[in-house]
């Protein structure tokens, strides 16, 4: 091989290498492997008609899922944060009474509140810029 071709194949691995870290999220924050990671969407189980979603604030600064899909009526969010990560809240501005307080690692906080109109609705923590997710109500 010469020294050319040797350069440009060290250049792609190391450009391959780049791109696979960035798309599976190496690095992310220092996370245990016990903290799983977000999923994509959430369902609720239900509970003498109350609507539930589990939800985790995680070590990576992410909710646990990215959308919780639910039906209009009564909605019950149990809040909890993994232990070893910074505090966190869950916050749905829209929606009166869909806020936690700050909760700390290992501790957890559940709310229910009632959304009655289809739409999609930002959930975030106020605390950490871009941990955000969407209730979906269909």
């Amino acid at each position: 091989m010469t020294s050319r071709s040797a350069r440009s194949a060290l250049v792609a691995l190391v450009t391959a290498v780049a791109v696979l870290t960035a798309l599976t999220g190496c690095g992310s924050g220092g996370g245990d492997a016990g903290t799983p990671s977000a999923a994509a969407t959430l369902t609720p189980s239900v509970s003498d008609g109350t609507q539930v979603f589990a939800v985790v604030g995680q070590v990576d600064q992410t909710f646990s899922a990215r959308e919780l899909v639910a039906h209009p009526g009564t909605i019950r969010v149990d809040f909890s944060v993994a232990k070893g990560s910074a505090p966190h809240n869950f916050v749905i501005s829209a929606i009166p009474g869909a806020t936690t307080r700050i909760v700390s690692a290992g501790n957890s906080q559940s709310i229910t509140f009632t959304a009655d109109k289809p739409g999609r609705y930002p959930v975030v923590c106020t605390l950490h810029q871009g941990m955000t997710a969407t209730l979906v109500i269909v």
